[in-house]
């Protein structure tokens, strides 16, 4: 009866994911949007094409798949740092504990832009599993934004701020080395935007909907995703993955995103960790990523602490 009941309960979420999904938000939907665009965080994931879904088991589930924070392997301080495409700097910052069998929670607060245009993101996270520890694992994370712009001293031109939010739900799943997970991102999502030139207005973030897997082995870890718009105005994405382990010290990793209805429209990554077990029981590790894009390639370095 208990492993039915926690059965019912997932198809029941699973339902409400979809449904979710085919709500339209009550702002207007940018279909690009100009702001808090998606760069991708962590140099792990990122090293291999951004492949994260099925979810890690670390802090950094609080923004691929929440739901992955209910299998933390210990409590985790992570930080990142990256100028994307060479000229836009952000800063990521997160933790996330686990709170007991099947559940943990996570915070991360991300920084992006300069004075002209600066960008602040605070995520709230948790996860737990149902039908007990192997079963499925059901994950929501709040981001509360805010944004604000305009010209540098005295110079005259546009100026403004916004406040938004939106929210990320998650499931992850699977036994033994293979997982994996469906996220669906920026649901009910909306900005109040006020601007000095174009007034009050709101205008959300779009809708993606992305199923992935993570194959694991001691020495080899596979992963891939497929990122389905949920806008007609964007574009399905695929993306796939490696991480080589030849030892507990190293990680080699590398990877491929894709969009699907432009052949030349794709970006290679190369990454590499370096993680030590430390004598009081914790582990430090340090990760890059680089990723090759047209519109300009860009280094993530993290660095993070678990115990």
């Amino acid at each position: 009866m208990r492993s039915f009941s926690g059965a019912s309960r997932v198809s029941s979420t699973l339902i409400l994911l979809v449904l979710l999904t085919a709500l339209p938000a009550s702002a207007e939907q940018s279909s690009i949007p100009g702001a808090f665009a998606d760069i991708g965080l962590g140099a792990r994931i990122m090293g291999m094409g951004g492949a994260g879904s099925a979810g890690s088991q670390r802090a950094m589930d609080i923004v691929w798949n929440p739901a992955g924070l209910a299998r933390l392997y210990r409590t985790e301080v992570t930080a990142m740092q990256t100028e994307q495409f060479g000229i836009i700097p952000s800063y990521f910052l997160a933790g996330a504990r686990k709170m007991g069998p099947g559940l943990g929670l996570g915070v991360g607060i991300l920084s992006s832009g300069d004075t002209l245009l600066r960008e602040n993101t605070l995520v709230l996270g948790a996860g737990r599993t149902f039908a007990g520890e192997s079963g499925f694992a059901l994950g929501a994370s709040v981001k509360l934004r805010h944004a604000s712009f305009g010209p540098d001293g005295d110079s005259e031109g546009v100026d403004g701020s916004a406040w938004g939010a939106a929210i990320d739900l998650g499931v992850s799943g699977g036994k033994g080395p293979l997982k994996y997970g469906l996220v669906v991102e920026e649901l009910l999502s909306d900005m109040n935007w006020s601007s000095s030139g174009k007034g009050s207005y709101h205008e959300g973030m779009p809708a993606t909907c992305t199923a992935g897997f993570r194959l694991g082995a001691r020495i080899l870890e596979l992963v891939g995703d497929l990122e389905i718009a949920l806008d007609e105005e964007r574009s399905h994405k695929a993306a796939v993955g490696a991480e080589w382990r030849p030892y507990s010290l190293l990680q080699i990793r590398g990877g491929m995103k894709q969009r699907l209805d432009a052949e030349a429209m794709r970006f290679f990554t190369l990454g590499a960790g370096l993680g030590h077990n430390l004598s009081t029981g914790g582990r430090l590790q340090i990760d890059c990523a680089y990723l090759f894009h047209e519109l300009g390639s860009s280094l993530r370095v993290a660095a993070s602490y678990g115990f």
